[in-house]
């Protein structure tokens, strides 16, 4: 058995013959990999942690079928339900090419090809301290702020590890987007917000009608996706020379050292 980044058991070789009163399990995941086997209370957890979705196909050595996870009933109160937003609108939402490049990721683009993006995007407005979407959930959309500010945080032994403040211009959630995998953090509104939504299918139905803007779209996430990046490699760079120099490992800087007057 192998372990994989969802915290499920790869099923690596044709599992051994089990006792006839145990019923197992086998999960086809969406990065196209069969889990398991499992019995009940292991299927239950990996609900309960976001491994399973509702969506997910199951298959039950029992009943020799596949069936969705929705349709179990062993997991009908333990799957992760979708965040709900308080107001989304789904109709045109209005918005102008020069607003649109407000965000970061259409600020290098013109407003004609801003603007392109105006039919494929929802706006959703949410209020001071809701949950936008929450670790481990399954979901693929990312989420752009117009307006307002979030956290990001993730939740550990109860406590909350603050990750990053997002303000107007900020997007969050393009991991999802991509591979339709778990939330990897918590995302709350820090005061009233007004966020664009682009689900993947919007996103699919851009490369294959305009291939040429979906590119310089996905340029631009890479780029600052690599500024990300970086900005996290330096802080931990930075954090490693500080823990090593509290245990008297390397020398601080000579600017930093106390001298006698």
């Amino acid at each position: 058995m192998l372990a994989n980044r969802q915290g499920l058991a790869i099923m690596t070789v044709n599992p051994p013959a089990m006792a006839a009163d145990i019923e197992n399990f086998y999960v086809f995941a969406e990065d196209r990999q069969t889990y398991g086997p499992a019995d009940a209370n292991l299927l239950r957890e990996w609900a309960m942690q976001g491994s399973v979705s509702a969506e997910s196909w199951v298959y039950s050595d029992t009943a020799n079928a596949w069936s969705k996870a929705k349709e179990l009933p062993i997991l009908k109160d333990c799957l992760t339900s979708p965040t709900p937003h308080s107001e989304t609108i789904r109709e045109p939402t209005g918005l102008k090419g020069s607003q649109l490049r407000r965000i970061r990721l259409f600020s290098d683009m013109s407003d004609t090809q801003a603007e392109q993006f105006v039919n494929l995007v929802e706006k959703i407005k949410v209020r001071a301290f809701q949950a936008i979407v929450k670790q481990g959930e399954h979901g693929d959309s990312m989420f752009l702020i117009l307006e307002g500010e979030a956290r990001v945080f993730v939740s550990s032994d109860g406590k909350e590890n603050a990750i990053a403040t997002l303000g107007v211009g900020d997007f969050f959630g393009e991991m999802a987007l991509l591979d339709a995998g778990p939330r990897s953090a918590n995302v709350s509104a820090n005061k009233d917000s007004t966020l664009l939504k682009l689900s993947k299918a919007a996103l699919e139905q851009l490369v294959m009608e305009k291939p040429d803007l979906s590119a310089r779209f996905l340029m631009a996430m890479n780029r600052l996706l690599s500024g990300r990046i970086r900005q996290t490699n330096d802080r931990f760079t930075k954090a490693q020379l500080f823990n090593r120099g509290a245990s008297g490992q390397v020398n601080p800087p000579s600017s930093m050292r106390w001298t006698r007057q």
